[in-house]
């Protein structure tokens, strides 16, 4: 099969391709170009601009693609070129989506104040009413121009996707991802108090926090499951490791793995101990948990990389960044 990612060129989209390519897929990324490339042995490269539909349909058929992962997706406006472009080639449209869709990530944000939902989310499970949710949002992921954030939203595309757009369409809500090269340093807390010597002086508010996660290279496999198997047409998938931990418990396993013995201290919010900052912006109280049971039960997705590789790798790659 030829496979097509569409903003492929970064940390997610590397890594979907390369496993693609140890799949035995061909796969063609698509960008802009606008940044020096690095793509895995076998990965071929086109340059277009996302928002031109006529330009992407045309390079989809030409390529022969049979499926599409859309993996920049940020607003409507700067994804329904794809959506439809792929519709056109007879491609099946592959989202790349967010555990930000569901109710509590509204109340997480303290933009609205659902009921709390304890539970795991399902992919049944109610979305949020707020939409837009980083307007007027200091809080925003790194390493995308703010103009973008005004229009993020990933309910909209879905909803175009699976209902118009294009009838093949797949969507994978994502958790937090970690692994090398992640800009985002989502455990870089850890890691860093980990550093600083004991006591690991954990914020109170933030100890008890659910939330959940997913390695690259896992993520990577979900994604090629869902962009080659006939049974994900159509679909709607959480991806997310198989449990859930407090940021407590997570302290303490990055604190065994690197072979530190530090007592874990937990301190008032005064006192601005490891996590204190998201503990002021956010409303902790509402856990970001997903159950990942439909993708493995209807895909036969499990990790293909035990976790406590995964993590030596990320602590590995983190401490390299100084």
């Amino acid at each position: 099969m030829t496979i097509a990612i569409i903003g492929g060129t970064g940390f997610l989209g590397t890594a979907t391709a390369k496993r693609l390519r140890e799949r035995g897929h061909d796969v063609l990324v698509v960008a802009r170009g606008q940044h020096q490339v690095k793509l895995p042995d076998g990965v071929r490269f086109e340059k277009a601009d996302r928002m031109d539909g006529e330009t992407l349909t045309k390079l989809l058929k030409d390529n022969g693609v049979t499926a599409v992962i859309d993996i920049f997706t940020i607003s409507l406006r700067n994804t329904q070129p794809v959506i439809e472009a792929a519709g056109k080639a007879g491609a099946r449209y592959v989202l790349v989506s967010s555990t930000d869709v569901y109710s509590n990530y509204g109340g997480l944000l303290k933009k609205e104040s659902p009921a709390i939902r304890p539970d795991p989310a399902t992919e049944d499970s109610p979305l949020r009413t707020l939409r837009y949710p980083y307007r007027q949002n200091e809080r925003r992921p790194k390493g995308i121009e703010d103009d973008l954030f005004e229009e993020y939203d990933k309910i909209p595309i879905e909803e175009f996707a699976m209902a118009a757009g294009a009838p093949q369409a797949t969507v994978l809500r994502l958790p937090m991802i970690f692994g090398p090269d992640d800009k985002q340093h989502r455990f870089a807390w850890a890691i860093k108090g980990a550093k600083a010597g004991e006591p690991f002086r954990l914020d109170r508010r933030g100890a008890g926090w659910l939330n959940s996660y997913a390695y690259i290279d896992d993520v990577a496999e979900a994604l090629a499951l869902a962009a080659t198997l006939p049974e994900a047409e159509g679909r709607v998938y959480n991806v997310a490791q198989p449990f859930v931990r407090t940021q407590a418990d997570w302290a303490r396993t990055v604190l065994t793995l690197m072979g530190v013995d530090s007592e874990i201290v937990l301190v008032d919010a005064e006192a601005g101990g490891v996590l204190a900052d998201r503990a002021d912006s956010s409303d902790l109280s509402y856990p970001l948990t997903l159950d990942s049971a439909r993708i493995r039960a209807e895909l036969g997705y499990t990790e293909i990389v035990p976790e406590e590789q995964a993590l030596r790798r990320t602590i590995e790659w983190e401490l390299s960044q100084g």
